[in-house]
């Protein structure tokens, strides 16, 4: 089995002694992807370099690899596990020493790391400056997205905003809630959040009814998945991926200096996708000023 496995430095050879006098080295085990695929990952662990002061250790994993003998090459105490592939290695060693996963959207399941789910503080933020009239969020959730749907209440209260979770088991329940939702006389101030859940903004099956429902009704739908701009809400969150390195690196460092119970956490800085074309339907025209702080702006 052919491992990829080297060093870097962060800092120029003249400060690098200094920074590795006082931190122990750090690895990072992540997937060996091609091209385009491997853009993410690049812009991940740079901004481990960026954030980190220790000598970083990279462990590529191939598409078949054995999570035991991975996490048996892992000689750091400090370890950030990548993706899928990282999580199965980081399975192996999470109970012995300080590791947190990224690039997925995690839940609070014993293991440590930076969700993929945007920190509602973000989506908040975003939902005032784009559609400033709105009052009151609905979003319809699962035991699978309750951990971040409790922090989002108390997050909504200081904006302003009444936060109105409804929780669902399966798809038909979801159904059911959603064509209660557009039953309502006036949902003029109301937003509808899609949650990163696989139920309650289910791709093939939920998601195509909302988006035509709001498009018809002039409701404003914003989402935590990246794609769902493209297909019709108003905006949808895009991970930062370099700004994910960075809190990555804040959180090992953390658990390293003081062990806790484990913890998951929301990506704390997203970038912005923006329906253009649903913006308008919807009465909203943004300047040039604001449409340059947007990542992406669909349709092409």
């Amino acid at each position: 089995m052919k491992w990829i496995h080297h060093a870097r430095l962060l800092t120029s050879l003249s400060l690098a002694s200094c920074f590795f006098s006082q931190a122990e080295p750090l690895t990072v085990v992540y997937p060996e992807v091609k091209a385009p695929y491997d853009k993410i990952f690049q812009q991940i662990t740079r901004g481990i370099a960026e954030e980190a002061k220790e000598e970083i250790l990279e462990i590529k994993l191939p598409d078949k690899f054995n999570p035991g003998d991975a996490a048996e090459k892992i000689t750091t105490e400090k370890v950030i596990a990548l993706g899928k592939r990282g999580l199965q290695v980081a399975r192996q060693i999470y109970k012995e020493k300080p590791v947190v996963v990224g690039a997925l959207p995690i839940r609070p399941n014993g293991i440590s790391g930076v969700s993929l789910t945007a920190d509602p503080d973000e989506l908040f933020d975003y939902l005032h400056e784009l559609a400033p009239e709105i009052t009151k969020v609905t979003v319809l959730y699962t035991p699978a997205s309750a951990w971040v749907i409790d922090d989002a209440r108390e997050k909504a209260k200081t904006r302003g905003l009444s936060l109105n979770g409804i929780k669902v088991e399966n798809i038909r329940e979801a159904v059911k809630a959603y064509d209660r939702l557009f039953a309502r006389e006036d949902l003029s101030q109301t937003a509808i959040w899609l949650p990163l859940d696989p139920i309650t903004a289910n791709d093939k099956i939920i998601v195509p009814v909302i988006l035509e429902k709001a498009w018809s009704n002039k409701i404003v739908v914003f989402s935590s998945k990246p794609n769902h701009a493209k297909r019709g809400a108003l905006f949808s969150a895009i991970p930062n991926n370099e700004l994910l390195g960075r809190q990555l690196v804040r959180l090992v460092e953390e658990i390293s200096a003081q062990p806790l119970p484990s913890v998951v956490k929301p990506l704390k800085t997203v970038k912005l996708a923006v329906n253009l074309r649903t913006a308008a339907h919807l009465g909203y025209e943004y300047g040039s000023g604001k449409r340059s702080g947007f990542a992406l702006t669909f349709p092409k």
